[in-house]
């Protein structure tokens, strides 16, 4: 008796289509951004100011200062935020003479406009920005 095998050959899968969407994206943040991407958006900027945040991520300071720029950034401010890992990037914080970490240093129009270093309160932040 032959028994017929149900075993069919496998079939390759078809590469599965990704949905794209042409609408406009609103970015305010930016984040963990490389030399290309900083020159682009701060340096050749915008019509919002950018806070640029170095940091590192063993710095506690950092740790704690973040939550407070992405809530004072974002859709409905005035400012975007950016942020830079100096481990990453020695050579933007270099440039930007970073020797102390957090320091956030605000760009207007490609151009730096003020900057600060260590961590701030919410209040402070907030004076910094209406400063720029």
């Amino acid at each position: 008796m032959l028994f017929r095998s149900s075993v069919r050959a496998a079939r390759p899968l078809a590469p599965l289509a990704r949905g794209l969407s042409a609408s406009a994206v609103r970015r305010d943040h930016f984040l963990d951004v490389d030399p290309s991407a900083f020159k682009k958006r701060a340096l050749e900027g915008g019509t919002k100011p950018v806070l640029v945040d170095f940091y590192a991520d063993w710095c506690q300071p950092c740790r704690v200062l973040s939550p407070v720029l992405k809530k004072l950034t974002g859709p409905e401010t005035q400012y975007d935020l950016m942020t830079v890992d100096v481990d990453k990037h020695p050579e933007l914080a270099g440039e930007f003479k970073v020797t102390a970490l957090p320091t956030v240093v605000a760009f207007k129009d490609g151009k730096v406009k003020n900057k600060f270093l260590g961590f701030r309160s919410e209040a402070d932040v907030k004076k910094f920005l209406t400063m720029l």
